[in-house]
């Protein structure tokens, strides 16, 4: 059967198959302890997402969260989705979607997980799928996370558990002198660099790591990134470029950063690629 495409007037069908082929891929390429936890890093994020302003009447009950969880853990491939674009069609808001049935979902999968109700397998299946909606509706999911948020035009990140500060101390300060005012984070665990981030809204967010054993916390780092700073454009830079020639593909990034002569064009024309 082929598969039902979301309203187009919302739906980023081209981010949502980009999502889809990465979360796989990361499948393929990554040892099965580091999947199980970029499937716990989705569902940990989702879940804390909790409605601020919404009304109960407009929240999804219990049955309908249970129908969902059921959907995305079938072997239907689009079957959570078309549930959420008839969520849509009856005038559902996003927030809601997003804060009700998403988080509702990833929160009820959590506890299915610790309960032992369902198996690794199935959560990483689920949180994919989960995943790839939430990307393909970043666009109208925005103003949620960007709200009372300074704007910045970039962060530069060292990947959690990374020491090698050198290399993104140079860069940071070559783009200073070029002009730009950029963030620099050094040092920080995965959680505090989110917490740091969640407080502004970037416009690219340039993420370095050098050695092969950074891959599972670097693409743990994008994954997260990813839910709450929908629209920013993240770019990986550091010598572990030199150990996975498909490494932008494996952690889902938008571009890469080769070498410090040409970071400046290379970072200009990502900002410039509409998203």
């Amino acid at each position: 059967m082929a598969r039902v495409p979301m309203d187009g007037a919302t739906f980023d069908r081209s981010e949502y198959d980009r999502a889809d082929q990465q979360f796989r891929l990361a499948g393929q390429k990554l040892p099965s302890v580091a999947v199980e936890s970029l499937a716990r890093e989705v569902v940990r994020r989702l879940a804390f997402r909790m409605p601020r302003t919404a009304r109960k009447e407009d929240l999804p009950t219990q049955s309908e969260i249970s129908l969902l969880c059921t959907a995305l853990l079938s072997t239907d491939e689009d079957a959570a989705d078309r549930i959420i674009l008839a969520a849509r069609r009856d005038g559902v808001d996003v927030d809601d979607i997003y804060l009700g049935y998403v988080a509702g979902a990833a929160r009820r999968l959590g506890e299915m997980w610790e309960e032992d109700e369902i198996s690794f397998v199935e959560v990483t299946l689920a949180s994919g799928r989960l995943y790839r909606i939430i990307r393909g509706l970043r666009h109208v999911l925005a103003s949620t996370f960007s709200d009372g948020r300074d704007e910045r035009p970039a962060l530069f990140a060292l990947v959690p558990g990374e020491d090698h500060t050198l290399g993104i101390e140079i860069a940071t300060d070559l783009f200073r002198r070029e002009g730009w005012d950029v963030d620099m984070s050094l040092g920080q665990t995965h959680d505090a660099l989110l917490e740091q981030s969640e407080k502004r809204s970037y416009r690219a967010i340039v993420l370095v790591a050098h050695s092969d054993r950074m891959i599972e916390p670097l693409t743990r780092l994008v994954l997260a990134l990813r839910i709450s700073q929908p629209l920013a454009h993240i770019v990986v830079a550091g010598n572990i470029l030199n150990h996975h020639a498909d490494i932008q593909h494996v952690v889902g990034a938008d571009a890469v950063m080769e070498d410090i002569e040409t970071a400046v064009e290379t970072l200009r024309a990502e900002m410039d690629r509409p998203l």
